[in-house]
């Protein structure tokens, strides 16, 4: 598991994104919603999808409170379908953070702020792009 916490001064705002991830963080994860402000019922649902292990899963919250926005992606079958999962979550992060920063979506704004978060969350998923990497990291 990759964690990594980066901040985007322009907007006030901090991105956490845990690749890939395991049930083992599950209680990790809750916690950081919580302390994020999440409900009990997103705690719940967040917590139940962590710990029955599907794959190619993941799930994103955003705290206007907290000004910040976790995404987890969880562990994959394949390389693309690593990278369909941070595209999946991305998007999700984009369409929750937007409203809570000013950004209107489809604008040259947004593109640029999506391109700036996936450029930080490259380097974290690089390693495991590869399907013959994977094996090699996952032994």
């Amino acid at each position: 598991m990759i964690q990594r916490t980066f901040y985007i001064p322009q907007h006030d705002w901090t991105f956490r994104v845990y690749v890939p991830i395991s049930c083992f963080w599950t209680g990790e994860i809750i916690r950081h919603l919580w302390r994020l402000g999440a409900t009990d019922e997103i705690l719940r649902s967040a917590a139940t999808n962590m710990q029955c292990g599907k794959l190619n899963n993941g799930l994103t919250y955003a705290s206007l409170k907290e000004r910040e926005t976790l995404v987890v992606v969880g562990q994959t079958t394949t390389a693309a379908e690593l990278f369909n999962s941070v595209v999946h979550e991305l998007d999700h992060a984009a369409l929750f953070t937007f409203p809570l920063i000013g950004i209107e979506p489809g604008t040259e704004e947004a593109a640029y702020f999506k391109g700036g978060v996936a450029r930080e969350i490259f380097p974290m998923i690089q390693p495991y792009l590869y399907d013959c990497c994977r094996r090699k990291r996952t032994k």
